[in-house]
C-alpha cells in the first residue's frame, strides 16, 4: 500500500504538469502569430493548419481543458489555504497574474473556440483578424495585449521558480530572458503585419467582407454574436463569484477558527498570544508578527525554526517523518521540535533557539530562493605556493599560478561544475546542482581527474620555470548542502553551506599527512555507482565530527580511470 501511494504524484507535480502543458500551448499560439510576419495567409496556412493543428483535435482539446481547469482548481486550493496573504512579491505577482488569467481569457475562448463549436462561426484567423482590426479595434485589441501580457508573464514567473535551482538556466538565463521577450514581441509584429493585411485586403477585395466580417442579418449565424457576447458575460460573472465564493469561505473559516477552540503560546522571551486550533507554532509567530527565523519557509526542511518546548509537550503528536529526520540531523534533545511541523491543540510555553535578528548591512546569504539538495564538493589546492613564491618577482609568481588556476578551472567547468570560490590558490567548486546527485558525483571524479592531468600538463610546459612539477590536494566529499546565493541583489554568487564543502576541504588539507594527491569520501563513491574500487582505503578523524570518516586514497590520475571505465562496464 506505501509503495502504490509513493507513486501517486504530488500536487506540486501536478500543478508544474498542468502548467507545462498550458504554456506549451501558448508558446505554440505565439509561435503562430509570429507568422503572420509572413502576411495573412501565410498565418492562417501555417500557424493555424499546421502549428495549432495539434491543439485542436479532440485529444488536443481535452488536454489543454483538464490542464486548465485542473490548475485553476489547485490555484484556487491553494489561495483557500492561505492563512494570510504575507508573502514575496515574486509570489504576490504570480498569484495575482494568475486570477486575472480566467477573466481575460472568457472573451477570446468564447469567440475563437466556443463561438466556433457552438454557433457555427468560421474557424480561422481571417474571421478574427478582422474582428481585432475593422469591427471592433479598441476593445478587442486591448483584451487581447492584457491577455497576452499577463498569460506570459505568469507563465515566465512559473518557470523560472520551477527552474531557478537549476545550473544550466541560471548559466543561460539571460538566454531564456531574450526568449521570453523575443517571442511575444514577434506575435505582436506577426499579428500587425497581418492585421494590416486585413484592413487593405477587406478595402481592395471584393467579398472579403462579406465572407469573413460580422454574419449578415438572416444568416444563420446572424445572432451568434450577441449569443457570444452573453456567454462572455456568464463566464466572468461566473468566475468571479467562484472567487468571491474562495474568498468568503476563507473568511469564514478563519471567523470560525478564531472564535472556537484556542491554545495560548507563551513565549518566555515575555509574549503570550492565543490562537486558534489548527495553526502550527511557525503559523501563530508570523500571525502575531513575532520575529521567528525559519531559512526554508516553513517546508520542513531546514531547522532554524526549532523551538524548545518547555510546558504542553506531552500533548503534542509525535514527530512525523520529515521532522523526525531534520531533529536527528542536527542532534536535538528532548523537548526541542520544529515550528513549523508542530499543530497544538493546547497550551504551550516555548522559547525559539535561533534569534530572529535583522541582517546587517554587510554580504549575507539569500535563503529566500535557497533549496536543499545533494551534492559533491571538490576543493583542491597548490601545495608548496610558498616556495614557489621564493625567488621569483611577484608577476612571474602569478603567471605560474595563473596557469595552475586556469587548469583546474577547465576540468570543472567542463564537466558542468560550479566554481564557488577561489582563495589565491585554493579553490572550491560543487556538483549535482541540477538535481541528479549521482551524475554530480561522476561528474567530480572526472573533473578531478580532468584537472590533474592538465596540472600536470601545465608543470611539463613550465619545466624551465618551477624546479619540481606542480603538486596539487584534492578533497571530494558528497552531502546534503543549503544551495543560494550571496552577495548583493546585482551581483550574487552561488554558495552552498553545511558539512559537505568543510568536509572536502579537510579531506584536501589531510592529504598531506595521507601521502597522497586526492582523498575521496566512501559518500561520494557510493553515491557515482563505482563498484569496489581497486583504492587504498582509510578511517581518519575530521575536526569537528565525533565519529571517524571512511575514504579511499588515490595516488595515480589512472586509477580514476580504471574504476570509472569498470562502471561503465557494469552499467553496460
Amino acid at each position: 500500500m506505501e509503495t502504490s501511494r509513493a507513486k501517486l504524484p504530488t500536487e506540486r507535480t501536478i500543478r508544474i504538469t498542468t502548467g507545462l502543458v498550458m504554456f506549451s500551448y501558448v508558446t505554440c499560439h505565439f509561435v503562430s502569430h509570429a507568422t503572420g510576419l509572413f502576411l495573412l495567409n501565410t498565418l492562417q496556412s501555417v500557424g493555424h493548419d499546421i502549428i495549432l493543428a495539434p491543439w485542436r483535435t479532440p485529444a488536443g482539446l481535452l488536454l489543454l481543458s483538464a490542464s486548465f481547469l485542473t490548475h485553476l482548481g489547485l490555484g484556487l486550493t491553494a489561495l483557500y489555504r492561505r492563512r494570510h496573504l504575507r508573502m514575496p512579491a515574486i509570489e504576490a505577482w504570480q498569484l495575482v497574474l494568475g486570477l486575472m488569467i480566467p477573466l481575460l481569457l472568457a472573451p477570446h475562448v468564447s469567440d475563437a473556440r466556443l463561438g466556433v463549436l457552438l454557433y457555427g462561426l468560421e474557424d480561422s484567423y481571417f474571421r478574427v483578424l478582422y474582428t481585432f482590426w475593422i469591427t471592433d479595434p479598441l476593445v478587442s485589441l486591448s483584451r487581447q495585449s492584457a491577455l497576452l501580457v499577463t498569460v506570459w508573464a505568469h507563465g515566465c514567473i512559473g518557470i523560472h521558480m520551477w527552474l531557478r535551482y537549476r545550473l544550466w538556466y541560471r548559466r543561460r538565463i539571460r538566454w531564456f530572458a531574450g526568449a521570453a521577450i523575443a517571442l511575444p514581441l514577434l506575435a505582436v509584429l506577426g499579428v500587425i503585419n497581418a492585421g494590416w493585411d486585413t484592413v487593405l485586403r477587406a478595402a481592395v477585395e471584393s467579398g472579403f467582407s462579406a465572407a469573413h466580417g460580422p454574419p449578415a442579418p438572416g444568416s444563420p449565424q446572424a445572432g451568434a454574436p450577441a449569443a457570444v457576447a452573453l456567454l462572455i458575460t456568464r463566464l466572468q460573472l461566473g468566475y468571479i463569484a467562484l472567487v468571491g465564493c474562495v474568498l468568503l469561505l476563507r473568511a469564514v473559516r478563519n471567523v470560525y477558527e478564531r472564535r472556537g477552540p484556542s491554545f495560548e503560546i507563551h513565549y518566555r522571551v515575555g509574549r503570550r498570544i492565543r490562537v486558534p486550533r489548527g495553526f502550527s507554532v511557525l503559523e501563530a509567530s508570523r500571525w502575531a508578527a513575532i520575529p521567528h527565523a525559519s531559512v526554508c519557509g516553513g517546508r520542513g526542511r531546514c531547522s532554524t525554526c526549532r523551538v524548545r518546548v518547555w510546558r504542553g509537550l506531552e500533548n503534542l503528536a509525535p514527530p512525523a517523518a520529515a521532522e523526525r529526520n531534520v531533529l536527528q540531523r542536527v542532534r536535538a534533545s528532548d523537548g526541542v521540535r520544529l515550528a513549523c511541523q508542530v499543530r497544538p491543540v493546547s497550551d504551550l510555553t516555548l522559547t525559539p533557539i535561533l534569534p530572529a535578528v535583522r541582517p546587517l548591512p554587510g554580504l549575507h546569504f539569500n535563503l529566500d530562493d535557497g533549496r536543499e539538495m545533494s551534492v559533491t564538493a571538490l576543493n583542491v589546492d597548490l601545495r608548496d605556493s610558498v616556495k614557489l613564491a621564493a625567488g621569483r618577482l611577484p608577476y612571474d609568481t602569478l603567471f605560474i599560478v595563473d596557469r595552475y588556476v586556469q587548469a583546474a578551472t577547465a576540468g570543472i567547468i567542463a564537466h558542468n561544475g560550479y566554481i564557488t570560490s577561489v582563495a589565491g590558490d585554493g579553490i572550491m567548486s560543487m556538483f549535482g546542482f541540477d538535481g541528479d546527485a549521482s551524475s554530480g558525483a561522476r561528474q567530480a571524479l572526472a573533473a578531478a581527474e580532468a584537472m590533474w592531468r592538465a596540472i600536470d600538463a601545465v608543470s611539463a610546459e613550465l619545466a624551465d620555470e618551477v624546479s619540481s612539477p606542480l603538486r596539487v590536494g584534492i578533497g571530494v566529499h558528497s552531502g546534503l548542502a543549503v544551495v543560494g546565493a550571496l552577495g548583493p541583489p546585482d551581483r550574487p554568487s552561488l554558495q552552498f553551506l553545511g558539512d559537505t564543502g568543510n568536509i572536502a576541504a579537510r579531506l584536501q588539507a589531510l592529504t598531506k599527512d595521507m601521502k597522497c594527491t586526492m582523498i575521496v569520501a566512501r559518500e561520494t563513491v557510493a553515491l557515482a555507482g563505482l563498484q569496489n574500487p581497486d583504492w587504498p582505503q582509510a578511517s581518519v578523524q575530521i575536526r569537528g565530527i565525533e565519529a571517524d570518516t571512511d575514504v579511499y586514497l588515490i595516488e595515480q590520475p589512472e586509477h580514476l580511470t580504471t574504476a570509472r571505465s569498470d562502471e561503465a562496464h557494469v552499467a553496460h
